[in-house]
């Protein structure tokens, strides 16, 4: 576990600027990131202090987490090298754009995982649209969620599949380390009132 911590602070101390980035930008690649992001740091923090004990399970969960997150974020930075010359400003244009190919990239992995039968070649379809919006700088379509969507839902329609990737898996640790991903913050509309006689 000890070579695993050492590796999460090298890749946190290169890759931190970056997450906070997105964050600040509430860029929806946040949201993918955020609960893998989390787990690993919560993890580390408490082995660190020694206020969480190292088990085959958690280093097995805090392994998976590591590789995910930094293929993901070597893609992201890939993206803002070769297409954005490294304009973190337009890169953030296209994050949506990036996310659903993140997203339809985990589902062909887990077909792949799961030797599921499906026909890949409207994922492969997707994908090259999505690739094309980036490719040529087109203007990303309001409805881009909903168009994915469907268009997954077409493939998974003629296949038993619950898709359960990593992402919902760590949501799922998240919750089992008790670690709020999805706090509400308390929010005060208006200011208080005082009524004076």
């Amino acid at each position: 576990m000890e070579e695993l911590k050492k590796q999460y602070v090298a890749w946190n101390s290169e890759n931190n600027d970056f997450y906070m980035e997105l964050k600040e930008h509430e860029s929806p690649l946040y949201e993918r990131f955020m609960p893998v992001y989390e787990v690993l740091r919560h993890i580390y923090t408490q082995l660190s202090e020694e206020t969480l004990e190292s088990s085959d399970d958690l280093e097995r969960i805090f392994k998976v987490g590591l590789e995910f997150i930094h293929d993901q974020f070597a893609t992201c930075k890939l993206y803002l090298k070769t297409n954005f010359s490294g304009d973190m400003e337009q890169f953030l244009v296209y994050d949506d754009v990036i996310a659903m190919i993140l997203y339809i990239e985990d589902l062909r992995y887990e077909f792949k995982e799961k030797k599921v039968d499906v026909d890949d070649a409207p994922l492969k379809e997707l994908l090259d649209e999505l690739e094309t919006i980036i490719i040529d700088k087109k203007e990303v379509p309001a409805n881009l969620r909903l168009y994915v969507d469907d268009r997954v839902k077409d493939v998974l329609e003629d296949i038993d599949f619950n898709f359960f990737g990593i992402i919902d898996i760590f949501v799922q640790v998240a919750e089992a380390l008790g670690i709020y991903l999805y706090e509400e913050e308390d929010i005060k509309i208006g200011k208080d009132i005082e009524h004076h006689e």
